[in-house]
């Protein structure tokens, strides 16, 4: 099977035409595309994240393409064949699926698009860009397909990152790491996505890193496209855990990263969570606050005036930007080059558990004499902690990921009621309420500031560290 370098990108119709004036300074390609993708009916192969399909175009010439991996780390396999034909006879195939699956396999959705190309050289590389405008169609549904992709024919992937760097700084296009495959197999299943596969056993802890890295990125991204189009509680709140997810494995494994500083990516993520900040906390809020009281008049205008900020930041180059960084920063960061790269994942990453585990417990143990500001970091660290471990998903650690992520939530859970009550009373003040939303803001936060809930909050942090897993003895 040969590699395939691609970076693809979501954006709008007029987005793709501006691309296409900037870029195609000869004539482009322009084809009708008609992709067939097969499954079994169960969704074997959805449930692997690889993706079989055939290609024809207006002429008649069909391509079947067998494709595995995540990221950049893609690789596929084609060959000719007849028109609606599969040819069940490739060793990649054949190993991947036994002859009683390939005979179940059935034609599961189908894509359409008009495609333009033309190559463009950069630096000392030759890189193709596809304009792709078209639709998935599984069974009586329909989705709209509008994205770009440049693809490395030949020569240094730098140039590539270079390429979409630019153009990301210049264009409203946002990385998108969701392929056809993955959006079909989701349209056929009536929107539900396939089920998580987790990471195969045995990985080494650069390997186990870079595609843990890919997926919380490609959640970001993801959720980014859905906050943009419309920033309900759902999406907001869904946005600032794929970004938390994302940052706890740049914190929780930082040592693996000396040989390549993540710095800006580091500011970036934090950008786009803070941008997150003030609509989440004023939809808790509204969550609490009498719905026929003074107060959420005002709870509602404060939040009109947030999710409008977070758009906005959403849909500048910043935003942008830091996705490809992050992509860089998987899958080409000199980290990848460093010592102990190759050592087993479930050993040498559980160090690094071990490591993070020592300093929760520490805070822990001092419960008592912790302050907000000691509660909310004791918060921040279990939740790193709880997300690492369950966004790596190494079968090696599923026995542990088990035991240990109930209790994790249960503290964080608790540590986060505290939070929440901290966290509304200086919102409400930087909102500089007065006459009955004033008064009824301060009840609100009178009735946030339970007893009960610190109680709550020492005996679920002194339930997780009293008992540590035997990982980290």
């Amino acid at each position: 099977m040969t590699p395939e370098v691609e970076i693809k990108f979501a954006c709008e119709p007029a987005t793709l035409d501006a691309l296409a004036a900037r870029a195609f300074n000869t004539p482009a390609r322009d084809r009708r595309l008609v992709s067939v993708y097969y499954d079994t009916p169960d969704g074997l192969l959805a449930g692997r994240h690889v993706s079989l399909r055939l290609r024809t175009d207006e002429t008649g010439r069909t391509v079947q393409t067998f494709k595995t991996g995540e990221g950049l780390g893609r690789r596929e396999a084609e060959s000719e064949t007849a028109p609606g034909r599969l040819d069940l006879t490739g060793a990649e195939l054949q190993a991947a699926l036994s002859p009683d699956d390939l005979a179940r396999l059935t034609p599961r959705f189908t894509v359409q698009v008009r495609r333009r190309t033309c190559e463009i050289e950069a630096g000392e590389s030759r890189i193709e860009l596809a304009l792709d405008q078209g639709e998935i169609l599984a069974g009586g549904d329909r989705l709209a397909i509008c994205e770009a992709e440049l693809e490395l024919l030949s020569g240094a992937p730098r140039d590539l990152f270079t390429l979409a760097v630019e153009l990301a700084a210049e264009l409203p296009l946002i990385l998108s790491l969701r392929s056809k495959s993955d959006r079909g197999n989701r349209l056929a299943a009536g929107g539900a996505p396939a089920p998580a596969a987790g990471l195969p056993p045995d990985l080494s802890c650069g390997e186990a890193l870079r595609l843990a890295l890919v997926a919380a990125l490609g959640e970001v991204a993801a959720q980014i496209l859905q906050t943009a189009g419309d920033p309900s509680v759902e999406a907001v709140h869904r946005l600032r855990v794929a970004l938390r997810r994302l940052r706890s494995l740049l914190s929780v494994f930082r040592r693996r990263w000396d040989s390549g500083d993540p710095s800006a990516l580091r500011t970036g993520l934090r950008d786009l969570s803070r941008a997150c900040g003030e609509t989440r906390e004023l939809d808790v809020l509204l969550e609490k606050a009498d719905p026929s009281g003074a107060l959420v008049p005002a709870l509602l205008a404060a939040r009109r005036r947030a999710a409008a900020a977070l758009v906005e930041t959403l849909s500048k180059a910043p935003a942008r930007t830091t996705l490809l960084e992050g992509l860089i920063f998987a899958e080409a960061g000199d980290w990848r080059n460093a010592p102990g790269g190759e050592a087993a994942a479930a050993s040498g990453l559980g160090e690094d558990l071990r490591r993070r585990w020592r300093r929760v417990r520490r805070l822990g143990e001092a419960f008592s004499d912790l302050g907000p500001d000691g509660r909310h970091d004791l918060r921040l660290r279990i939740k790193a902690l709880r997300y690492a471990l369950e966004t790596l998903d190494l079968p090696e650690w599923r026995p542990l990921a088990r035991s240990l992520s109930p209790r994790l939530r249960s503290a964080q859970d608790a540590l986060g009621a505290l939070n929440d009550a901290d966290s509304a009373e200086g919102l409400l003040k930087r909102l500089d309420l007065s006459g009955d939303p004033r008064r009824e803001a301060a009840r609100l936060v009178a009735g946030l500031k339970r007893r009960e809930d610190r109680a709550r909050a020492r005996k679920a942090v002194r339930r997780l560290v009293k008992s540590p897993p035997a990982l980290f003895t």
